[in-house]
């Protein structure tokens, strides 16, 4: 067998090369999860605004809903058959949809562990809660995740922290409890 020689320059120039090559490779691989997550967050971003849509409307047509029969009740010509007909054949709206956008594997992988938890538990607050007798209660609850939609959107931004988020959620708490107020509802809480 020969001895097999590379001339210094060359092997030089092989090394570097291949040390260039790994070097691209790896900030080609870092700008594209970088890429990666910041679509991620634009997609997660938009799937909270859907969720705070889709909140508001049920908000807005379980309000409808309320309204109508109160006037109802307050018309003479309503009999207490058809006020009873009216609710069963238009119950109080659940936002189905809110749970399949929050259990998407990029909302949930994405949004803070406050926020995650607060919302389970405001979903569970609207399950109990989506009935006539209890309507003012369930608006409360509504728009309480309207409020939290809004602060998660501003976290996932950048704008808030994590305590930003549940300091001023107390706050907006407290102060829908001013504006509704249910003694007969007891409420859960994951704080």
């Amino acid at each position: 067998m020969k001895n097999f020689s590379i001339p210094k320059t060359e092997l030089r120039s092989f090394i570097l090369t291949l040390i260039a090559t790994l070097v691209g490779v790896f900030i080609a691989i870092s700008l594209t999860n970088s890429e990666m997550r910041k679509k991620e967050k634009e997609d997660t971003i938009k799937l909270l605004n859907t969720s705070r849509l889709i909140l508001i409307n049920t908000k807005s047509y379980s309000q409808g809903l309320k309204r109508t029969v109160k006037n109802l009740e307050k018309d003479s010509t309503s009999s207490i058959e058809m006020i009873t007909q009216m609710k069963k054949d238009n119950p109080i709206p659940f936002p189905y949809l809110l749970e399949t956008v929050i259990t998407n594997e990029i909302v949930s992988k994405n949004i803070s562990t406050y926020s995650h938890s607060q919302i389970y538990t405001g979903l569970l607050n609207l399950k109990k809660l989506a009935d006539y007798q209890t309507a003012e209660t369930y608006e409360q609850a509504l728009s309480e995740l309207i409020v939290l939609m809004d602060l998660e959107i501003q976290f996932q931004k950048g704008k808030l922290d994590v305590d930003e988020i549940e300091n001023r959620l107390k706050t907006e708490r407290e102060e829908l409890k001013k504006k509704y107020k249910n003694k007969n509802v007891l409420e859960i809480s994951s704080e």
